[in-house]
């Protein structure tokens, strides 16, 4: 009797587990078939699955890098001030950390020793790092790096004065060069770009903005505003907007595009709106005045720039970075060889090297002359998004507090410890 319950006992026990390992069987399949597949590029992940920070994300997609395709990084150096804000999202975009970046190629342009000095404290810190040599700097060197491409990589060629760009940036322009060869060169979506600018603008990504009102004669000589003028190295002011006080002033007050620089370090503020009176509050601000022309004011307005900026960093905070793209399922903008910005671009760099020497500027061959030539097309993906501080043209954005704001955006939402993007001087 007890024998036939003990049996009936050891029966039972021995059904429940073998049900319990068939279910956890199910379960573990389920989950590995599930998580062992490339996600699509319209496959949403937690943003806390991408990044340190939601804040430093594009629009919430997790991409995976293809195996056997090296990516290497090429800046092009010759700032510090800048270089110290972009090493810290560098750093995110190695491949040893996550990222899609397996090697970076650091092109010195300049010749100022303290910035050279800074160049090679970097190029230390990380064995994926190496400085490459050229003859000459300035625009004759720019030409001469385009021969020191490794074939068979892709390259993403980046400005030493991009601030900001997303996690999702790099592999987004890599994804969509290696699935559109008809594209020669893929940009990122560049805030502060002549022909995007004005794109941005006609999508209500910008936002009324006007330089805090400034008595000259309160400006003490030390921060007068002197264009060509290396500024002292930024220090850290607050980057959210919410964190400054609206603009006050004269309701008839206008700026315009090509206004001079009120004060060394100046802030920009957001006028008060309502959603009844937008319109007439842009139209008092430069982004009114903005061309879609490669060589029109966006390129030539300090002004423009810094609106533009300032847009950002609210859309930024506001958690609205959708503003600056074009629907999930929408192609990349074509730019018909109109020639375009190059700060953050990826190249196959057979393509390039094949067709080399370069006979115009770098950015004016690889845009426009040999996307002709060859019948290929230039592309800007507009989920990839990234900043661009300033042009040449563009010298008095840095008499604004716009550096020390995305300095004070990378130290608390992009660098990574012991980063040499806090070597902050």
């Amino acid at each position: 009797m007890l024998g036939g319950i003990f049996d009936s006992s050891r029966l039972r026990r021995r059904w429940q587990l073998l049900i319990l390992t068939i279910l956890l069987s199910i379960i573990l399949l389920l989950f590995f078939r599930h998580e062992g597949r490339p996600r699509e590029l319209s496959d949403p992940v937690p943003l806390n699955q991408l990044g340190i920070s939601p804040h430093n994300q594009g629009i919430g997609h997790r991409l995976v890098k293809p195996s056997g395709v090296k990516v290497i990084g090429l800046i092009f150096f010759g700032r510090k001030d800048r270089v110290q804000i972009l090493q810290c999202f560098l750093e995110r975009n190695l491949a040893v950390n996550g990222g899609w970046l397996d090697e970076i190629h650091w092109i010195r342009n300049t010749d100022i020793k303290a910035d050279v000095d800074y160049l090679h404290k970097i190029v230390a810190s990380n064995p994926a790092y190496r400085v490459i040599e050229i003859k000459e700097t300035g625009f004759v060197g720019y030409g001469l790096a385009w021969t020191t491409l490794q074939p068979d990589a892709i390259y993403v060629k980046i400005d030493d004065d991009v601030v900001w760009l997303a996690d999702d940036t790099i592999p987004r322009i890599v994804s969509t060069k290696l699935e559109h060869p008809e594209y020669l060169v893929v940009s990122a979506n560049m805030i502060n770009s002549p022909l995007m600018g004005w794109v941005h603008y006609h999508m209500s990504a910008i936002k009324p903005y006007l330089p805090e009102v400034i008595n000259p004669e309160d400006v003490p000589p030390s921060l007068a505003p002197d264009k060509d003028a290396r500024p002292p190295p930024p220090s850290r002011i607050p980057w959210r907007y919410s964190a400054h006080p609206q603009w006050t002033g004269p309701d008839d007050y206008l700026f315009s595009h090509d206004q001079e620089t009120p004060a060394m370090r100046h802030r920009w503020l957001r006028l008060p709106t309502s959603q009844d009176d937008l319109v007439k509050q842009l139209h008092r601000t430069p982004i009114s005045e903005a061309e879609y022309k490669t060589w029109g004011n966006s390129l030539q307005s300090w002004a423009i720039a810094a609106q533009q900026h300032y847009s950002f960093l609210e859309n930024l905070c506001d958690n609205k970075l959708d503003l600056y793209q074009f629907s999930a399922g929408g192609l990349p903008w074509v730019t018909d060889y109109r020639r375009v910005s190059i700060n953050l671009i990826a190249v196959n760099s057979t393509e390039i090297l094949e067709h080399l020497p370069m006979d115009t500027v770098d950015e004016e061959w690889l845009t426009v002359s040999l996307p002709k030539r060859i019948q290929k097309s230039v592309a800007v993906d507009t989920h990839a998004l990234a900043v661009h501080f300033s042009f040449g043209t563009q010298g008095s954005v840095a008499t604004t507090d716009l550096l020390g704001r995305y300095l004070d955006y990378a130290q608390e939402n992009a660098c990574m410890a012991d980063s040499p993007g806090s070597y902050w001087i």
